[in-house]
């Protein structure tokens, strides 16, 4: 079970996250919902560790991660808002360089590119992608290590229409299955779908 306690985070004299607690079992989409600029992303932000907090804590069944680099390259999942790839690098090679920092040996898995469609563009330059090429390499490397937990915040915004109704499926198998998701979205339905409960950010407070 993935806990955050107190997690809190301010930018120069800007509250950008009050204190935020929470507990996501395995199994379970937690979804969360708020305009733009309510602190939805700094929390996901937070959570996979990508800036630190600068208060709380975050723990996996009770032992706290905070710096742990296994949990962040094996256990956990990440899609930011936006694709951050090297745009120097081929598809194949970022996939291949994130496989190695996850310590995944072998092959690509042919599943994981089979459902975003991302062979064919293995030989592609990054800085040659659209937006919605970009998004489903993004989405890939968070599933190359077959983490327990996602964390996936707007991962269907500029996402190829065809791969949206397929990544959805996929994420529903993957909760079923055990694995935990915390699901951020502007749509309503994705959230109905996926998600048991959804908590609501505004002005980086929890309001519900």
């Amino acid at each position: 079970m993935l806990e955050i306690r107190q997690i809190s985070k301010r930018y120069g004299g800007r509250q950008a996250l009050s204190p935020i607690s929470f507990v996501l079992p395995p199994g379970q989409c937690l979804g969360l919902a708020g305009s733009n600029g309510s602190g939805k992303s700094t929390l996901l932000r937070l959570i996979a560790q990508v800036e630190k907090p600068d208060s709380g804590d975050i723990l996996l069944e009770g032992k706290s991660v905070l710096g742990d680099r296994r949990f962040l390259r094996h256990t956990l999942g990440y899609v930011p808002q936006s694709a951050e790839l090297l745009q120097e690098l081929t598809v194949g090679q970022q996939i291949k360089l994130w496989q190695s920092a996850c310590e995944v040996s072998g092959p690509p898995p042919g599943d994981i590119l089979e459902l975003l469609g991302l062979e064919p563009l293995f030989k592609t330059p990054v800085r040659a992608l659209s937006g919605g090429m970009a998004q489903r390499v993004s989405v890939a490397l968070a599933l190359i290590a077959r983490p327990q937990i996602l964390l996936m915040d707007e991962a269907t915004a500029g996402l190829d229409r065809d791969y949206v109704p397929r990544l959805l499926d996929w994420l529903e198998g993957f909760t079923a299955g055990g694995g935990s998701l915390v699901w951020c979205s502007h749509h309503a339905q994705e959230l109905e779908r996926l998600c048991g409960a959804v908590l609501r950010l505004e002005d980086g407070k929890l309001i519900s």
